[in-house]
């Protein structure tokens, strides 16, 4: 490696969810505003997608064998949004969000709104609104 350019953490890559259902879970992802970006088959079955919003990276694996979460998984992946008020009322419109999650407001940041929901398996997806 060259003296200008240092070994080094950057930033986030992606973050990696298992599914059941591959197709199920990129129509979710799209209606949150996520875009396909690249599609892999994987071996032993099952396939690998890669969804980007902004600078957010989702890794969607299927996993049609997977019966329950293995070790070591993250508790949430939080995406940051704007009229989070607006957004969420409109997902909840299409089905996406359940009716009964609610938009929270939080003093940390200087202030912010937030809101907790599950994906189609189960996985728990934050909306993050920084007021300032």
């Amino acid at each position: 490696m060259s003296a200008d350019k240092k070994a080094k953490v950057v930033g986030l890559g992606h973050i990696a969810i298992f599914v059941k259902d591959l197709e199920r879970s990129l129509d979710f992802y799209k209606k949150l505003g996520f875009a396909e970006t690249q599609r892999f088959a994987r071996n032993g079955g099952g396939g690998i997608a890669f969804m980007e919003c902004g600078t957010c990276i989702l890794e969607i694996i299927n996993r049609p064998d997977i019966t329950e979460r293995p070790a070591g998984v993250v508790d949430h992946f939080c995406v940051e949004v704007t009229g989070i008020d607006e957004l969420v009322a409109d997902l909840k419109a299409q089905g996406v969000i359940k009716e009964e999650a609610k938009v929270g407001d939080l003093t940390m940041f200087g202030g912010v709104k937030n809101i907790f929901f599950e994906g189609p398996d189960g996985e728990r997806v934050e909306f993050f609104d920084f007021l300032k």
